[in-house]
This record gives structure tokens, sequence and C-alpha cells, in this order.
């Protein structure tokens, strides 16, 4: 309604006639006219402004609504959570109320616990770290302790079979020999394990003759087999490489351990090593392995439990057998690091058959066979002219080393110690070091970089071996980072200390 229009029609009325047209009087009306129409604006605008607030109330009030059922409903799905991760809890949570601050409360507490965890865990984590290193220098130790006089009687008994004993004395020392290398292998079976459970140990890949592999273990395995009167066969596929690349030492044990296990269960029969070619191709091959026994075979619900550690399939079997149930442990270990797995099919009283398949790179190299492991291999043999320098402080492996020395006419000095042995190497010439790890004054490490240092051009061509009762890993990287051109583990095979001796004789430049 257009009040301002009525109100100046009804003045208007009022008004003489005379006074209807005056100037004054329609100024005074047109003010009148422009207050109401300022004022009916001004009403429109607090009308429009009073909506627009009312619809922005609502507005916000929907919003600060539903933003609270939202928290209500994120609070109680907290108490649900909190409730299932901790069912055992005391915090007794409101139903009506958010429980911000009970819960806050909560979880600051939980926070805390967790952090002592934390802490608790670091702590036993060093602990844990710590005792398996007090447990590496442990095995170091007592490898290094059980191999010295252990080479010492291995040592001696291969001498004394070679100086045609009597027939009675022969049988002793075949047994004392018997006896000291299984007590060598419980050594190195413990050892290995450590190793594999530390994650240390390594696997080689070198250029060797596959089927000379086989053959040779074999034939170091046939004096026991012959000993029980069973035959110990070797089928090996004629497609065969004579040459691969992989870790003929790995591949040795493995195969060893199955070997041994088959004729230490064998009362008659045979044991068959087999060795197929499955497959090739211009970079690798597969091979199938075997070992076949007529044995006492394996229950089936015992084929599984011998693959764990320190397990046989029976009590009995570790009385009359013998073992610390390792062997198969580690070697199924050994082939799980090279991406293969050991099989077994076995029957009480009908035998047992392992399998395994591993793939090798395929070999450039012509590889001639090499001698077999065998005690005559040498004997006849002379190394006349071979000057050597002993550096070892254990006079019992002096008597022992010299005794070889003398057997194969080689020329040898000892040195006690690690400064009488830098001394005698530059004041004599030598075909080559023998060098002891552990010495007294200094230690075969320290020794070895000293002839390295030594300003004459020889001394870095000299070959140094190492000789330790040692068999960690570490020990053998150490020796070849300071200088150390070769290893020999004690107790150390007579014939493998022949090789190496007439490998770097006969290469030598340096000397003579």
């Amino acid at each position: 309604m257009d009040y301002h229009y009525l109100l100046n029609k009804q003045i208007s009325k009022q008004l003489p006639v005379d006074y209807q047209n005056d100037e004054v009087i329609k100024a005074f009306l047109t003010t009148i006219n422009n207050s109401y129409n300022n004022f009916d604006k001004s009403k429109k605008l607090a009308d429009h402004a009073f909506n627009i607030s009312e619809q922005e109330y609502q507005q916000v009030t929907a919003d600060l609504h539903e933003q609270n059922e939202l928290k209500l409903k994120s609070i109680q799905q907290l108490k649900e959570a909190i409730k299932a991760l901790d069912p055992e809890s005391t915090l007794n949570f409101s139903e009506t109320g958010d429980d911000m601050i009970n819960i806050i409360s909560f979880l600051q507490e939980k926070i805390m616990n967790a952090k002592e965890l934390e802490l608790e865990l670091i702590h036993a984590k060093d602990v844990a770290e710590k005792a398996a290193m007090a447990k590496s220098q442990f095995l170091s130790v007592m490898s290094h302790e059980i191999r010295t006089p252990m080479n010492a009687v291995i040592g001696f008994t291969h001498l004394l079979l070679q100086q045609d004993p009597k027939p009675s004395q022969m049988e002793f020392l075949n047994l004392l020999k018997f006896s000291a290398e299984n007590l060598l292998v419980l050594i190195n079976d413990i050892l290995d394990f450590s190793k594999i459970e530390a994650g240390k140990l390594e696997f080689e890949n070198v250029d060797f003759n596959l089927k000379d592999l086989i053959s040779n273990i074999r034939l170091s395995l046939l004096q026991k087999a012959n000993e029980k009167n069973i035959q110990l066969k070797l089928m090996a596929d004629e497609d065969l490489p004579d040459a691969v690349i992989g870790d003929p030492v790995r591949l040795g044990q493995i195969l060893t351990n199955l070997i041994s296990n088959a004729i230490k269960f064998t009362e008659t029969g045979r044991v068959t090593i087999s060795a197929t070619l499955t497959r090739a191709d211009k970079d690798n091959v597969m091979i199938d392995f075997e070992v076949a026994d007529t044995g006492i075979g394996i229950a089936k619900d015992k084929q599984t439990d011998i693959f764990n550690s320190f397990t046989q399939a029976s009590s009995d079997t570790t009385r009359k057998y013998g073992g610390t149930g390792l062997g198969l442990t580690i070697t199924r270990r050994l082939l799980l690091l090279l991406d293969s797995d050991i099989h077994l099919k076995s029957e009480p009283g009908k035998g047992s058959v392992f399998s395994f398949s591993l793939s090798f790179k395929n070999s450039t190299l012509k590889l001639k066979s090499s001698l077999s492991d065998n005690d005559d291999n040498y004997k006849a043999k002379s190394l006349r002219g071979t000057r050597i320098l002993i550096a070892e402080d254990n006079q019992i492996n002096v008597i022992l080393a010299k005794q070889f020395m003398k057997q194969w006419q080689v020329d040898c000095d000892i040195a006690e110690n690690g400064e009488i042995a830098l001394l005698l190497v530059q004041t004599n010439n030598y075909d080559m070091v023998l060098m002891d790890l552990q010495m007294p004054e200094m230690d075969g490490y320290q020794t070895t970089e000293a002839i390295r240092n030594l300003p004459d051009a020889k001394y870095q061509k000299l070959p140094i071996i190492a000789l330790t009762a040692s068999a960690m890993l570490d020990i053998k990287d150490r020796a070849f980072t300071v200088g150390m051109n070769d290893y020999i583990s004690k107790p150390f095979n007579p014939n493998e200390l022949y090789k190496k001796i007439a490998s770097y004789s006969s290469n030598n430049q340096i000397l003579n």
C-alpha cells in the first residue's frame, strides 16, 4: 500500500483551495513525500535484512546440529574402538556424554605405555645383538681351540697310516681316523648351522668340473660303504656339462650330507647317486640330483620332522646311529638359499629317496679332471727344491707340519711368532709362507700387512697362505683383505696342503 500517497491526498483535502497550488505548500508536501519514500525504502531494507539473518541463523543452526551429531557419532565409534583394542580396560564411558576428557586421558596413558614398551624392545634388541655377537665370538674361539688339537690327531693318524703299520695297528688307526673325522663333521655342522642362522653364509660363483666333483665325492665315501659291504653306485647323465658356474663347496656339502646319511642308515643293499640334465639353454642348465638307498626308511609322520634342527626320526635312531640331527637341516637351508628345496620319498623298511634340482650358469672354460683326494695320490711325488716358512706357535702342529714337509722333501723354516716370521722373510728366500693367524707378538694379519708393506717389490708377490683353526666366514674375508693369497682350514687334509704348495711353488716367479 502507498501510504505516502494517501497521506498527501488527505492533507490536500484539508487545505483551502487557494492554498493547494501554493509553492511553499507544494514544497512541504514534496518533503513529506520524500521522507515517506525514504522510510519505505528503509523499511524494505530492514525487512529484507531480517529475512536474510533468519535464513542464515537457520542454516548455521542446522550446520551446528549436524556437526554435533557427527562429533557424537565419532566419539561413540572411538569408544567402541578403544574397547575393542583394550577389552580389559577399566575405563567406564558415559552412554550420553562425549567423555572427551576421559578419552584423551586414556589415550595419553596408552601412548606413554607404548613408548615404555618401545624402549623395552629397543633394550631387548640391543641385548639380543650383543648375545649374538658373544655367541659368534664364542664359536670362533671354540672352533680354533677344538680344531687345533684335531689337526694333530688327524694329521698324525695320516702319517702313521702311511708308515706300514702292523695289521692290528692298522685297524686301530683306521678307527682313530674315522672317529676324528666324525668329530670334525659334528663341529662343522654346528658352525655351518650357526652361520646360516646368523645370515652370514655366502655362496661362490666359480667355474668347476661337475662330473669330477660328483665322482670325487663318491670316491671319498666309498670306503665307508665298503666297510658296511654295501654298493655305492653313481649314475651320471652323459649329457651333463663338464664345467658349470656355481658353488662347488656347498654342492659338495649337500651331496656329502645326503650320501653319508644314506650309507649310515643302510645295512644291506646299495646307495645310488644320480645326476640328470633336465633343461639347458645358452645361459643356464638345470640338473636333477637324487640319492636313493635301501636302508631303514622313514615313517610318513616323521618325514617333515627330520628336517628340523637337532631332530632325528626317533630317539632309538639317535642312540644307534649317532649324529647331531643337523645334517638334513643344513642341507635344506642351503637348498632354500639356492632357490631350491629337497624332496623325500620313503617307506619304513624299503629305503629312502632324497632329490633336489639346481640351476647353474654355463661355463665357457674347458676344465681338466682334477685329482681325487685319495691318500695315495702324492706319495711318489717329490717337491724337492721348494722352500717354505711356516709361521706357527703350536709346537705339536709344528712337529706335524715338519713330518709332512720331510715326506714331500720340502725345505722349511719355523717362526714361532709374527715378529720372527717378518725377520726371516727379509733374510731368506722362500717360495711361500704358511701363516697361522693367531700368534703371539704379531698375529698373522699384522705380519702379512707388514710383509706387504716392505719396500722390495718381491714381497708383494710372495705367496702367503692362511693356515687357521677358525672356520668363521669373517676370518677368511679378513685374511684376503690384508693380502693373503689362499686359505687352508685346520685340521687340514694333507692332500689339500700338498696341492697348495705344489701350485704356488711351481708358479713362483720371485725366488731361486
